[in-house]
């Protein structure tokens, strides 16, 4: 033990070293001291055996039970036995200090009993032989010696879990950290198996000496412990809607992201993934609509403020449980920041026991699940003619052009492209063949990888996790893919000092790595797939011209990407908490305090060079000229830093009291938050070396410079009080004071509160006799109000910018500043006011569960421009917090857990969730009631639109009939054009004066708002056999393709769009009267063109159902491995295998965003980068 006195003695002088840098740095100072201070917890560890502890334990017919717990308490060794078999035992020990062994061989050397040791654990049980010779064996029941293990449905072994004997609930022993449990009962007792959230099992003993016993989860749950606000409840006492994802069901699938892990896992959780690029996250919904402004949910891991893009990081293997509090009672404790739900993420803790290691791999592949398919026919220049052609009225090929792909297709021996002059022009004729782009940039399948180790364990004094993980991820362009390597570092300790201190440190560290395409060409930046929906497939990347190879535009494109460019960003977060409870007052009064420490660093470095040259030619390919993209814009070197820090502080105590049928539960306490960003940029123009060399100093341009500083502070003051009375009636009251730095200083605080109730009408007397039948009818209600501080941190404030222009004035660019927009002086909180009523239903012996809330939540001063101002104002309008709106919705979940038989039971579940809400204008300033802005009354998603009466068949009907008077096209309209409904009947198909109260012919055709979500999970296991299937979907949401939905409506966009046989197959012909789409007519899809304009025809059905994830697994039985290995399970996985939708084939109903990446204005409907459908296979494995 002295060693261990000289070790802390100079982690403490380190201590001090650190702290003298904390001064210095308060970043590396608090991730030093957090780090030391989890190395110091470690050490006990080892320290301790059965030979070296020694004790004092000294007296006269001393309780054996006694002795076991004295040792208990003053060492990390744990004791388990029947009390049976040591009641009435007493033994004589001698006043001297002795080793635990041999204290423990003094005490048992007069009885029948032996021990076992297996790391900290002292297992003391009856021996045969010895009992044999004992005088109390003479008059007992001859026994015999059950050996057996406890797994769950996965045959995972579970531990803790009390083993009885039905006959005698006093012989009782747990099992240990493997699942194992050895008892000595009669050969022809029942085994009584119980563990908290799982249902109870008997098994009858019937001679054999080993049994197995598996155990099904308890849908029930009545004493589940709910992670709530600064605390936990039991399930059964709360009374606001809250949900709860275990860490079974986040691990189940393998998936590597939070975002995915969750998607329908919980009713109202809206988990939108923008697309499917490698490293994209999730954002996060809760309940719908939020506010005109945004507004999303406040997510905390270990009590510690995180954003989205940190969530997402987070591997979901390092997650124990996440809660979800979704209206204002069950959130009100968090205060402003918790306006919109709230995300409670608990990480995994150490837990006592013998030493676990876990290790988890999967190895993925990813394919894009709509590819388009382009038109590869000879006619494909003769089309674009026609699409010209039925544009303007004029040709724009000529006839050689037309006819040159036939002829290279007849004569083989032909050039496939030719250069010649015609008409005095210089003239491409391209003979093919058609390039599918699409498969020549794009592999099939893109790899992914992930490995998880953890380490688990610890003693009743120390408990510790810490673990590691890696992903690395590629995307799905052939000779650049993105890369996304992300490495997490986690480490949880907790020292228990006495039954009443306990002190816990929690770091985590996170690093990403992102080199991916720089897709920053034309001046704006996109991505390859919507690149080649722009590419005439008909050009080749490269063109001989007079021996020289020449790139296209798209072979300049894929040479910029690969060779000319460069784009790297490196992100790492690193958190740091360290805390400490206190139990007083016999445990009823409980004392915590945490700070956190995070620091957010985020760098990207971006270097492209535009120079070299390119076949510069107009669609046509006429008058080609060599030309350079330095045109679009210089080349660069472009460097950009971020550092963010948050500090964070929790205080609070809670007190529970039971008197009588009366029991309280009060917390209290506060909280502080500070956070703070620095972001800088600089970028120079015309760099002069290559690819491996990024210094600005190697750069001859313009330099450009610029950075940023922005920060807020809160502080909170909060209360929650329950009260339950015989363990039937239930309230709790919330009440949370805020303070913010995001408002003037006679608006920063405010005051939220909020109520709830429940009623447990199964614990009545009159509903005794449908207890058979329904087990569990709890009702609940709650009211509370939250503010909403989603605004930037000085918006309070009139601020004057200062710019530089871009013009020069005797050789230097000057600085000017512009008026700002003046703001109000009552600038101050939204407020969220919810209303929830729900009902928890447990039925057939609670198999079926049954989960139901309503709400109806009115965010009340909203933002909003008050007035108009002439546009000489020089300004944006001030806003004023005047607009409402009004949110309701439902929710229901289903849950059904049975199993079929008992020797070897097959295991299986259902769950179903359903969720709905409509979100509408309650109170906005237009007067007017201008559609093109909010106005009262109005369902957030409408879609305006006409009404599409079919196609035009004769140009003659076209001419009789009303045209839409936007189109640019109007003296082009004929046979094979699109034909509107002149709802008004006055000649002319329009928009009036686009008000509420002339609105001209378009009327609310759609909306764009998902309804009925819903979620479908399956789980079946039979002996080692698991297969668990995930389906989620919509059940209504309508789209209608944008402007520049290139995938959607191919060249009827852009005349120069790569031709798609979606449309070429389905164009109107006058052989084709009935097709789908119009004649081939170029630009009709942009602006209010007559594709450009939402209609009935060409809105989408965007509901679907899809199988979002499918995994099979076999877990192999423990007795295979002789506890060498403790647990084996393989697997086969698959991601959104398939969907059934009536959605277009070219559009995918979840990648319906536009591109995030994309800086430009337009970019339509479904061009991000694909949803990927993946297949997978991987081990768990644990020691």
């Amino acid at each position: 033990m002295e060693y261990l006195f000289h070790y802390h003695k100079k982690i403490l002088n380190y201590l001090a070293l650190t702290s003298i840098l904390y001064k210095r740095s308060t970043r590396y100072g608090v991730i030093g001291i957090t780090f030391l201070l989890s190395i110091l917890m470690y050490i006990p560890v080892q320290a301790q055996t059965i030979k070296t502890t020694e004790l004092t334990i000294a007296g006269q017919d001393l309780p054996l039970i006694e002795v076991f717990r004295e040792i208990e308490k003053r060492t990390d060794f744990q004791f388990s036995y029947n009390e049976t078999d040591i009641k009435g035992l007493k033994v004589n020990l001698v006043n001297e200090r002795m080793s635990v062994e041999k204290i423990l061989t003094l005490a048992l050397q007069n009885t029948p009993l032996v021990f076992k040791v297996i790391d900290n654990k002292i297992a003391v049980y009856e021996d045969k032989e010895k009992r044999s010779g004992s005088p109390e064996s003479v008059n007992k029941q001859e026994e015999m010696m059950v050996e057996g293990i406890v797994n769950d449905t996965l045959n995972r072994p579970l531990s803790g879990v009390s083993i009885t004997l039905q006959s005698n609930p006093k012989k009782v022993v747990s099992t240990d950290e493997n699942g194992l449990f050895r008892i000595s009962v009669p050969s022809t007792g029942t085994l009584i198996a119980k563990s908290i959230g799982y249902k109870t099992t008997e098994v009858p003993i019937a001679g054999n000496q080993r049994i197995t016993i598996s155990l099904l989860e308890d849908m029930a749950g009545l004493d589940e412990v709910v992670v709530v606000g600064y605390g936990t409840q039991k399930k059964i006492n709360l009374t606001g809607a809250v949900d709860k994802v275990e860490a079974e069901q986040l691990e189940r699938y393998k998936l590597t992201s939070m975002g995915e892990a969750l998607q329908s896992q919980v009713p109202n959780l809206n988990v939108n993934i923008s697309d499917g690029k490698p490293g994209r996250g999730a954002s996060f919904n809760i309940r719908g609509t939020t506010s005109i402004n945004g507004g999303s949910p406040l997510i905390l891991l270990d009590n510690v403020p995180i954003s989205s893009f940190e969530f997402n990081n987070i591997s979901p293997q390092d997650i124990d449980n996440i809660s979800f509090l979704k209206d204002a009672s069950s959130a009100a404790i968090y205060g402003a920041r918790a306006a919109y739900g709230v995300i409670l993420v608990q990480s995994k803790q150490g837990i006592a026991g013998k030493t676990e290691i876990s290790y988890n791999n999967n190895f993925k592949w990813g394919k894009a699940t709509r590819v388009p398919k382009v038109y590869t026919g000879l006619d494909y220049t003769k089309i674009q003619e026609e699409e010209f052609n039925g544009n303007i009225g004029q040709t724009y090929f000529t006839e050689p052009q037309v006819e040159y792909p036939f002829l290279v297709n007849a004569d083989p021996t032909l050039p496939l492209y030719d250069l010649q002059n015609i008409g005095g022009k210089a003239t491409l004729l391209l003979g093919g063949p058609v390039i599918n782009y699409y498969e020549e940039w794009f592999r099939k399948y893109s790899p992914e990888q992930n490995h998880h180790l953890s380490v688990r364990g610890g003693t009743n004094k120390f408990k510790y996790y810490v673990s590691g993980d890696y992903n690395y991820e590629e995307g799905n362009l052939k000779f650049k893919p993105e890369k996304i390597n992300r490495y997490n570092l986690r480490s949880n300790t907790t020292y228990q000092f006495s039954d009443k201190v306990s002190v816990f440190t929690k770091s985590s560290a996170t690093l990403r790595r992102d080199d991916i395409p720089n897709t920053y060409l034309y001046g704006f930046s996109s991505n390859p797939w919507r690149f080649i929906d722009n590419t005439n497939p008909l050009l080749p990347e490269y063109i001989d011209i007079n021996g020289e190879k020449i790139p296209t535009d798209i072979g300049f494109y894929k040479e910029f990407i690969q060779n000319q460019s460069e784009y790297k960003t490196n992100t790492s977060s690193f958190l740091n908490q360290i805390g400490t409870d206190i139990s007083l007052l016999n445990k009823s009064l409980t004392l915590h305090a945490d700070a956190s420490y995070m620091y957010y660093h985020w760098y990207r470095n971006r270097w492209w060079d535009n120079t070299g040259p390119y076949l510069s030619h107009s669609f046509n390919n006429r008058n080609i000229v060599l030309s350079h993209y330095a045109d679009a814009g210089p080349s660069k070197i472009y460097k950009s830093n971020t550092e963010a820090e948050t500090f964070n502080v929790n205080a609070y105590a809670n007190y529970k009291k039971a008197i009588g049928l009366h029991e309280i539960d009060l917390t209290g306490g506060m909280t502080f938050e500070r956070y703070s960003e620095h972001y800088e940029t600089v970028e120079r123009q015309n760099p002069i070396l290559g690819i491996d060399e990024h210094s600005l100093n190697l750069a001859t341009g313009i330099f450009n410079a610029s950075d940023t500083d922005d920060g807020y502070a809160n502080r909170s003051i909060f209360l929650r009080g329950n009260y339950q009375f015989n363990n039937r009636y239930l309230l709790e009251v919330n009440g949370m004071h805020n303070y913010t730095s995001k408002f003037r200083k006679d608006m920063r605080g405010a005051y939220f509160g909020s109520f709830s109730m429940g009623w447990r009408v199964s614990e009545e007397g009159f509903f005794e006799s449908l207890k058979p039948f329904v087990n569990e009818f709890k009702l609940r209600g709650s009211f509370g109000s939250l503010g909403n501080q989603n605004i930037g941190s000085f918006d309070y404030l009139s601020i004057l910018s200062l710019s530089q222009s871009t013009y020069m004035l005797n050789g230097e660019r000057y600085a000017y500043t512009s008026s700002p927009a003046p703001i109000s002086q009552n600038f101050t909180w939204e407020t969220s006011k919810t209303i929830d009523l729900g009902a928890d239903i447990q039925l057939l012996n609670s198999k079926l569960a049954v989960v139901f809330d309503y709400y109806q939540r009115n965010t009340d001063n909203m933002l909003a421009p008050i007035y108009s101002l002439p546009s000489v104002f020089g300004a944006a309008v001030p806003k004023e917090n005047i607009a409402s709106l009004r949110n309701r919705g439902w929710e229901l979940t289903l849950s059904w857990k049975d199993k079929i038989g008992s020797a070897k039971p097959f295991f299986y579940d259902i769950r179903f969730n359903l969720s709905d809400y409509k979100a509408v204008i309650t109170d906005y300033y237009n007067p007017t009631n201008y559609l093109g802005d909010y106005y009262v009354g109005q369902e957030i998603g409408e879609i305006w639109g006409l009404n599409t009466l079919g196609l035009f068949q004769s140009d003659e009907e076209a001419k009789n009939s009303p045209l839409l008077q936007t189109s640019s096209y109007r003296q082009f309209v004929g046979a094979g054009n699109i034909k509107f409904e002149d709802s008004n009947n006055d000649g002319v198909i329009n928009r009036g004066d686009w008000t509420l109260a002339n609105h001209g012919d378009y009327r609310i055709i759609g909306n764009t708002t998902p309804r009925y979500l819903y979620g479908i999970n399956l789980n079946f296991a039979y002996q080692g056999f698991d297969l668990s299937a995930f389906f989620n979907g919509v059940g209504k949401r309508d789209i209608y393709p944008t402007a520049e939905t290139a995938n959607f409506w191919s060249s009827y966009n852009r005349k120069y769009q790569v031709l798609l046989e979606h449309v070429v197959e389905n164009r109107w012909t006058p052989e084709n009267p009935n097709a789908y789409f119009p004649k081939p007519q170029g630009y009709v899809a942009l602006g209010n063109n007559d594709l450009g304009v939402p209609q009935t025809r060409y809105l989408q059905d965007a509901s679907y159902l899809r199988l979002k994830n499918l995994i099979i697994g076999y877990s192999f039985p423990t007795h295979l491995f002789k506890n060498s290995i403790k647990y084996l399970r393989l697997y086969l996985a698959g991601t959104n295998l398939f969907e059934l939708t009536n959605l277009h084939e070219t559009l995918d109903p979840e990648g319906l965003q536009k591109d995030p990446d994309a800086n430009e204005a337009s970019v339509g409907l479904g061009t991000a980068y694909p949803i990927q459908r993946t297949y997978s296979f991987g081990l768990e494995l644990k020691f």
